[in-house]
């Protein structure tokens, strides 16, 4: 068995991962995989301490979070495609400029 500290260690080395692709990286595309790296991180804490309590309410919470992370990869790629197809651009920066 593999000990807490380990395990939230990994935990947190993602979750910081995905933080730093979060705040460095523009493309739209990265961003979204660093936000599931980061749900990934989470989850992987709640297993963590789930099994050491020996509790199966984190592990059926992680099971839940991971089918939301499925579904807001769903719909973040289908908002991706639908953006590349109207404006060739992945980058979030222009995204924000006005039109006028």
């Amino acid at each position: 068995m593999v000990p807490l500290m380990h395990s939230l260690i990994f935990a947190s080395t993602l979750f910081v991962i995905g933080l730093l692709g979060v705040m460095i990286r523009r493309n739209l595309f990265f961003l979204l995989l660093s936000l599931m790296v980061m749900n990934n991180g989470a989850i992987i804490a709640l297993v963590a301490a789930s099994s050491y309590w020996q509790q199966s309410d984190g592990q059926v919470l992680a099971v839940l979070a991971m089918v939301a992370v499925l579904a807001q990869a769903c719909v973040g790629l289908a908002l991706l495609m639908k953006l590349f197809y109207r404006r060739k651009i992945f980058n979030i920066d222009s995204l924000s400029e006005m039109k006028g």
